[in-house]
């Protein structure tokens, strides 16, 4: 998300962005997919998907855990580590997505099923998601030494 994106957003109240990344794998798929985000009418709530901007001005689309006092609890679909992100960061919320050319709304059963599960696991998901993120972080380094080596 950069400066137009985000003056869409303020201006108009919603805007289409086509996502980058993995975090948020499976629901959305890096390049293909899209989202419809809107301003926010509300305080985001369990299991919403927001985007809250991080640093300047990078937009990220994670889903909220739970509100505390002071900040929310946010974390990709794809990802093991807990985010914890100031209510003024947030600063809109996805309604709709598109896959494989269809648009779906946030509030379809089906899509609202996916996300209980998905979510409902997250204390199996976690340690696994960790363990694999340390195994490709292992055989990385043990790959470029092995490049090194056989220089």
């Amino acid at each position: 998300m950069g400066k137009e994106q985000l003056r869409q957003l303020r201006k108009y109240g919603k805007y289409i962005s086509v996502p980058k990344g993995v975090s948020m794998w499976p629901m959305l798929r890096s390049g293909k997919d899209a989202v419809l985000i809107r301003s926010l009418k509300r305080p985001p709530a369990k299991y919403d998907l927001v985007l809250y901007i991080k640093g300047i001005e990078q937009g990220v689309i994670h889903r909220v855990l739970r509100r505390r006092r002071d900040d929310y609890i946010i974390i990709g679909d794809n990802c093991w580590q807990y985010e914890y992100v100031k209510p003024e960061k947030i600063v809109g919320i996805v309604t709709e997505f598109c896959r494989r050319g269809k648009w779906h709304k946030t509030s379809e059963p089906l899509y609202q099923l996916y996300v209980h599960i998905w979510m409902d696991f997250l204390g199996i998901k976690r340690p696994l998601f960790y363990a694999r993120d340390k195994f490709h972080s292992i055989a990385a380094k043990s790959v470029r030494n092995m490049e090194k080596y056989l220089k």
